[in-house]
């Protein structure tokens, strides 16, 4: 029965080492918290650090032509791509009878809308209302050697012309319609060795069959141009005969923007018309005679150009951006959103638990949400989301051992309080029918070091 039943151990010795036991685990919690704390005030380092960044893209963008275009038509590809309707360029007016000027805007401004069979175009308006009442239609197609109009033929399908409808819709109703057959220009003959052919679309009102007296709509002007280079060069094909790439650029006269800005004088305009997004802008490219149209902006598949889902990428989960315009009469008054975009949230889950532990925390120095600036602090809005991203990495290689140190510490506190311990662990069992003997060993002369040896039990 004695056996069975073991003296235990001393008081004192269990209290030491379960104490020593407890304190370890603590010591083991405190540097998991530590280490959390530490990770928590790194990240908020490497957030504003990353905020900061990602803010100057942002600022670089919206600073950029095709920024501005963005901002100045906010709301101009919520709707479908085709019909086209005429966006607002971040400069005043076009320079549309020069070909590379004019590529080299709409390019810039990112406002060509791209087709399947590599075509694009671009439908626009001024910024400056008094540039005058003109729609731009800027593109580019592919076509066989354009046919040239000869001059005082009057049926225009023998050769190569622009058809364009505007549709004013909203309010002011009514459509306008042009014919515009392209006539080659008397400096092109210099350049027919090298196969570049430029001349002008020379527009009619309607599409009623013209006459020895129907004239030309003055206001309307147009540029055709094409390169002398085939685009298939791995087929030897006749110079005549193959596909080459060709340029359009037309200023379109709309009498209902003219009218108002006479009507309305200087003070009264407003520019943008506020129906600008309800014009509807068809330009067709028509070959010589009844064929299907060369290009034809309201086919299918056409791709918006830059938009605000190009900027939506670079927020965080749990930011948002909000763009709104200043008044003009006092700068420091707000109007209404122009525009809000959140990040994309992401999947990603942890403990709500650690989450809420770790957002309890304040951080130090800089760190503190008082002493961050509005623009750099994390989006207290959606902590659950940013402290998921931020916090999950630190977390992750923490949680395997935490369950871990409990456990062994409780293991350790077994193993040295139990009687059935080896010799080398036989000092913590105590003895049943012994007392401890104190035995000194001699250092030196006169000097002894005290050690005490807890027999073992038997």
């Amino acid at each position: 029965m004695n056996r069975l039943l073991p003296a235990r151990v001393p008081l004192r010795l269990r209290v030491f080492f379960r104490g020593a036991f407890l304190l370890l685990a603590l010591a083991t919690i405190g540097l998991a918290l530590a280490v959390l704390q530490d990770e928590k005030e790194r990240s908020y380092r490497n957030y504003q650090d990353g905020f900061k960044k990602n803010q100057a893209q942002i600022a670089a963008k919206l600073r950029h032509p095709t920024g501005q275009l963005v901002l100045l038509n906010p709301t101009a590809y919520t709707q479908e791509v085709t019909p086209l309707r005429p966006v607002v360029l971040p400069f005043s007016a076009l320079d549309f009878d020069d070909r590379n000027k004019a590529l080299q805007a709409v390019e810039m401004a990112g406002c060509l809308v791209q087709y399947p069979d590599a075509a694009s175009m671009c439908v626009a308006v001024g910024n400056n209302p008094f540039a005058g009442g003109f729609i731009y239609a800027v593109g580019s197609f592919n076509s066989t050697v354009l046919v040239p109009h000869i001059s005082g033929e009057l049926d225009l399908g023998l050769s190569h012309r622009a058809r364009i409808t505007v549709d004013m819709g909203g309010v002011r109703g009514g459509i306008y319609r042009w014919i515009a057959p392209f006539e080659i220009a008397e400096e092109s003959a210099n350049m027919a060795n090298l196969g570049n052919v430029r001349g002008r679309l020379v527009g009619f009102a309607g599409d009623a069959p013209i006459t020895s007296s129907t004239r030309p709509v003055r206001d309307f002007r147009g540029w055709l141009w094409q390169d002398g280079r085939c685009l298939d060069s791995a087929a030897m094909a006749p110079v005549a005969g193959c596909t080459k790439r060709a340029f359009v650029s037309v200023r379109l006269p709309i009498e209902l923007f003219r009218e108002a800005l006479f009507q309305k004088g200087p003070a009264g305009v407003v520019w943008p018309p506020a129906d600008l997004d309800q014009i509807k802008v068809r330009v067709e490219m028509l070959p010589p005679g009844e064929a299907a149209p060369l290009f034809d902006s309201n086919s299918s598949g056409a791709v918006a150009p830059f938009s605000w889902s190009e900027i939506t990428p670079l927020l965080l989960p749990g930011e948002k951006l909000r763009v709104r315009k200043l008044s003009a009469a006092n700068t420091s008054s707000l109007n209404a959103d122009i525009i809000t975009l959140l990040g994309l949230e992401t999947s990603e889950q942890t403990s709500p638990l650690i989450g809420r532990l770790i957002r309890s925390w304040k951080s130090k120095g800089t760190m503190r949400r008082s002493a961050v600036p509005k623009s750099s602090a994390p989006p207290w809005g959606a902590t659950n989301s940013h402290s998921r991203v931020t916090y999950a990495r630190s977390i992750k290689h923490l949680m395997p051992w935490l369950p871990a140190c409990p456990g062994l510490s409780g293991a350790c506190c077994w193993l040295f309080s139990s009687p059935g311990w080896p010799l080398s662990c036989a000092s913590f069992a105590g003895s049943l029918n012994s007392r401890a003997v104190p035995l000194r060993f001699p250092k030196a002369s006169n000097q002894h070091w005290p050690v005490t040896i807890w027999p073992r039990w038997t």
